[in-house]
């Protein structure tokens, strides 16, 4: 399919080469101002001088007289309208936000009077006048004696709400993080031990809200016996243990151990895991385990640096000796919450991995997984609904279909199940079988399909347009007349950078004159494939180094000889703010080494290493042990105390997006990936499904149209352009940036 671009050209470029200047009304002198103009925007963006995206636009010439560049023309003026457009509806909407306000003031609407604050804040260039408000600091004021309040009376639902939106307006500041941790692990530790407990208070707060109740309650999943199997006191001991010799902030064994103690509080002060564990309703043995825990607490406080492993040993013996004494917990569950309360306070990427869990860590960065080969998601009525058949899977070759509802599996009904519960019911062995219970629009009946499991590769390489059913087939020009190339990456797994050399030789032997490299929304994955991904680019440099927590560099990552295949062709590379990890080390190696400008928003900031030791038992333990740093000495993790002064990448373009914008382009993006094919492999025409041209047309991804504009500003210029100036003087080179 071809682009919006080439629809709107109304001259083909091979006749543009018979055309002299003075037939067209266009001089060398033009020819001259139109390539300078085009290495300045160019040499601007890459140092950083583009403040504002129409910056691109300064000082550009008059083409009239220049023959070729009406598509241009077209795609500036669109760009302009579609900007003022973002400008004009971005005023519109702080308008409407302080109204509704001022609206749910008036109604007594606390949470829904302090989202409206959330997005008056994200909106305002005067952050700090918002926070300043009046009314605000009154809203402040007011949830944090509900949250206080809800979370005494047990209200643990509402008290979860009330801390969140207070953490989301002092994010930077961390006032409530503790708290809403507090609450967050109240809640797990329900949907572990008393999911049907959570089920219903989840249900009652829905119903008091006006929502659709839940479906009723569907206990498919192993219980929280079988997922606990095996934990043992040598597993915490050797992770807390590992966590003191090795973490890259040295994070003392006190404040582990205050972590562990305070999580156990949290859980035995959770009154609903009483219908898990019977002895939590009385009183008096609930009180004799939080003395044990209070006078631990004050020992660890007095021991201070002085603690060691030792010390870590008899803690646990203790605990474990207390707990029998009195509210007699299960082991594994005591030990399990002890762990995870300790490893929350090291950063939010070190964790023990359970024995249940393990299965799903290697998934994560294997590259495959072991399934049918659909994704799945729950409708709007609470439904486990097919997203799309992977190409290639045993789901796609049996027929399933996007839109299929999954009313069971193995004849289990899937009402009121969670994803993650259809998730573990679905996938297995590989060569075992599962048997759907599928039910398709205008069907009368459920079709039961038996499919057999197999080991499903993750394709994280994605085009511009889908072309056939192979997860393969794209068109991967976004401007198709002037060959410019796309490519989304959604993580880095064990194929990722071969499947983009491919996809890079397929546009290359259709004549590519540029590249948008699209990062944006992904959370990252294997460094050694991010490495590969940048020696596309540029050769036998330095991608990235790793170093302790004193600055000292450990390891360092150098881009591979040989295998550059992009030359001097244009790149521009994509990101924002769910951009982390991996696709931080290529958008940053790409920037420090000139081979790319970056547009969009900041990026995430998780720069961290993760080493994995054996815990034994089926255990590991992920513990943060270096920090990455880039070719030019920035530091990408964003550290809990740091300032905003340097973290993450930012961009060379920064191209704000509205919160409309991101989910507009976001559910265009996700719908127009789903198509159908017929068994010939001929697509099978949907009137529903969007263009992805509309994120242009319809300016609802400004950072995606800058981009492709800033490479038009390259390639448009230099094929109208550099025919006439061959043989004049100051025909140009490719400025280097930085």
């Amino acid at each position: 399919m071809r682009s919006f671009v080439s629809r709107m050209i109304v001259s083909s470029l091979a006749a543009l080469t018979t055309i002299t200047p003075a037939a067209i009304g266009a001089g060398a002198a033009d020819y001259r101002a139109l390539a300078a103009w085009s290495d300045q925007v160019w040499r601007d963006a890459g140092e950083g001088r583009i403040t504002q995206p129409l910056d691109l636009l300064d000082g550009m010439p008059l083409t009239s007289d220049v023959r070729g560049l009406e598509t241009f023309d077209s795609a500036v003026g669109r760009f302009r309208d579609n900007l003022a457009k973002r400008d004009q509806q971005k005023l519109e909407r702080l308008d409407e936000v302080e109204d509704e306000l001022d609206d749910s003031i008036a109604e007594q609407e606390l949470l829904k009077a302090l989202g409206s604050v959330i997005e008056w804040h994200e909106l305002s260039e005067d952050k700090t006048g918002v926070m300043r408000d009046a009314r605000v600091r009154s809203l402040v004021a007011e949830a944090v004696r509900e949250a206080e309040l809800a979370e005494h009376e047990g209200r643990w639902l509402d008290a979860h709400a009330h801390y969140n939106v207070l953490n989301l307006l002092f994010e930077r500041e961390r006032t409530y993080a503790d708290d809403l941790r507090r609450l967050s692990n109240r809640l797990v530790m329900m949907r572990l031990y008393t999911p049907r407990a959570f089920h219903d208070l989840r249900n009652a707060r829905l119903v008091e809200l006006g929502e659709d109740p839940l479906p009723p309650f569907n206990q498919t999943a192993d219980d929280w016996q079988d997922r606990l199997r095996g934990i043992n006191q040598s597993m915490v001991f050797k992770a807390i243990a590992n966590a003191r010799r090795a973490h890259v902030d040295d994070v003392s064994l006190q404040t582990m151990l205050l972590g562990g103690y305070d999580a156990l509080r949290t859980m035995v002060t959770t009154r609903d895991l009483s219908q898990a564990f019977a002895a939590l309703d009385d009183p008096i043995q609930r009180r004799a385990f939080l003395d044990h825990v209070d006078d631990s607490i004050e020992g660890v406080h007095q021991a201070g640096d002085a603690l060691d492993t030792g010390d870590l040993y008899y803690a646990l013996r203790g605990l474990l000796e207390a707990n029998q004494s009195s509210i007699d917990l299960p082991r594994q569950a005591l030990l399990h919450e002890f762990a995870n309360g300790a490893m929350s306070r090291l950063d939010d990427f070190s964790e023990v991995v359970w024995p249940d869990a393990l299965a799903d860590l290697q998934r994560t960065t294997d590259g495959a997984f072991t399934g049918v080969g659909v994704q799945i998601s729950h409708n709007d009525a609470s439904e486990l609904e097919v997203v799309t058949p992977l190409a290639g899977t045993p789901a796609a070759r049996a027929g399933i279909k996007p839109g299929d509802i999954i009313r069971s599996v193995d004849g289990e009904p899937t009402l009121g199940i969670t994803l993650n519960q259809a998730v573990d019911r679905i996938t297995g062995k590989p060569g075992t079988n599962v048997v759907l219970g599928i039910e398709r629009a205008g069907e009368d009946q459920i079709t039961e399909v038996v499919l057999t499991r197999a080991r499903i590769p993750i394709v994280s390489v994605k085009g511009w347009d889908r072309t056939g059913p192979g997860e393969s087939d794209w068109d991967w020009f976004i401007d198709n007349e002037y060959n410019i190339g796309y490519v989304r990456i959604t993580q880095f797994t064990k194929d990722t950078a071969r499947d983009l050399r491919a996809a890079i030789r397929e546009m290359q032997l259709d004549d590519a004159t540029g590249l948008i490299l699209d990062l944006r929304f992904n959370p990252g994955g294997l460094l050694n494939e991010a490495v590969d991904m940048v020696s596309f680019f540029s050769s036998n440099t330095t991608v990235v180094t790793q170093e302790d927590g004193r600055g000292r560099v450990v390891e360092r990552q150098r881009s591979r000889r040989g295998i550059d295949v992009m030359g001097d062709m244009p790149v521009v590379v994509l990101i924002n703010g769910g951009s982390a990890s991996a696709s931080e080390i290529v958008a940053g190696a790409l920037q420090d080494h000139g081979k790319a400008i970056v547009v969009g928003e900041r990026s995430y900031g998780k720069g961290t290493v993760q080493q994995v030791f054996d815990l034994g038992g089926g255990a590991a333990f992920r513990l943060t042990t270096q920090y990455y740093r880039l070719p030019e000495g920035r530091l990408i993790h964003r550290r809990l105390h740091d300032d905003d002064a340097d973290w993450g990448v930012v961009p060379d373009v920064t191209v704000e997006m509205l919160p409309a914008q991101i989910g507009d382009s976001l559910r265009i993006r996700q719908d127009a990936d789903i198509v159908d094919f017929d068994g010939r492999g001929r697509l099978i025409p949907d009137p529903d499904r969007p263009n992805p041209d509309d994120l242009l047309t319809q300016g609802l991804d400004p950072q995606l149209e800058t981009a492709l504009l800033l490479l038009q500003s390259q390639v448009v210029i230099k094929q109208v352009a550099e025919p006439h100036l061959v043989n004049a003087p100051g025909r140009r080179d490719r400025p280097r940036i930085r």
